[in-house]
């Protein structure tokens, strides 16, 4: 089943205008109604005051608006464009989650440190993707993305947050030209694995979904930059994978996999958890 409602974000960061013509290419494709959301913070005002929106945040908004509506009348799709009243840290945060909710994939970009307050905050992308229960694509930064789900890297475990976002991705994979499923095995997991009570490939099939599959055993190299140097060799121009959060003892390192490859994935990236 297609997506059908996209919601995008949007802010006043220069990597704006790739991450929403993205946002117009999958909405085309899928015939989806595009939703823009405006909303980022005002680090340079007291919680108090950010609660009325400032002169800068008000301009940004207008900038966004108009944006929004050109690309959106030059590709004739439908679509609304949102601002939130204010940029208190916190409810961007909040609110952009609860947006996320009524759609079928929302798309954000990846954080970039250069520009600061120009963008969303640094926690949005992991807040967003671990507490709106929806799949979540981050556009990287860096680099142009005309093209994304022609040839596509699945990052499998067999663990629930795969499940999740290998069903979720499953709109893209059933267009795409290649798909790859990656499987990274720690020295300790390989030699305690056990034999697949059925095969992912298997699974993938009966959906139409034709795809090779890959295992490697990590030793000298971190399993998160094992999997990014593994897309990009298949030349992938998206990866799927499952996200992790922290659930305390004795998960305290969980999530620290998802936080790196957020940060640092050069290709568009599909989470879900």
């Amino acid at each position: 089943m297609p997506y059908k409602h996209i919601l995008v974000h949007l802010d006043s960061s220069p990597h704006v205008g790739t991450r929403l013509d993205a946002a117009v290419a999958l909405a085309t494709k899928h015939g989806a109604f595009l939703r823009g959301l405006f909303a980022q913070g005002d680090r340079n005002a007291t919680s108090i005051i950010a609660r009325r929106p400032s002169e800068h945040l008000t301009e940004a908004a207008a900038a966004s608006e108009a944006l929004f509506k050109e690309k959106l009348a030059a590709s004739g799709l439908q679509g609304q464009w949102h601002g939130l009243t204010h940029g208190e840290h916190n409810h961007v945060i909040r609110e952009v989650i609860i947006w996320s909710r009524f759609a079928d994939l929302t798309i954000l970009g990846q954080y970039d440190r250069e520009i600061g307050s120009l963008g969303a905050p640094e926690e949005l992308n992991e807040q967003v993707v671990l507490n709106s229960g929806r799949p979540v694509l981050v556009i990287p930064y860096a680099g142009t993305f005309p093209v994304i789900g022609k040839r596509v890297a699945v990052a499998w475990n067999a663990e629930r947050e795969a499940a999740r976002a290998l069903s979720d991705a499953l709109p893209l994979l059933e267009g795409a030209a290649e798909v790859t499923v990656i499987t990274v095995l720690t020295q300790a997991a390989s030699s305690q694995a056990e034999t697949p009570r059925v095969g992912v490939l298997d699974h993938l099939a009966l959906h139409g979904i034709k795809a090779e599959q890959t295992h490697f055993t990590v030793t000298d190299i971190g399993a998160m930059d094992a999997l990014l140097a593994r897309s990009m060799d298949t030349g992938a121009d998206l990866l799927v994978m499952g996200a992790h959060g922290h659930y305390g003892f004795p998960f305290l390192h969980r999530g620290s996999g998802t936080r790196h490859v957020l940060r640092t994935c050069p290709v568009p990236l599909l989470l879900s958890h």
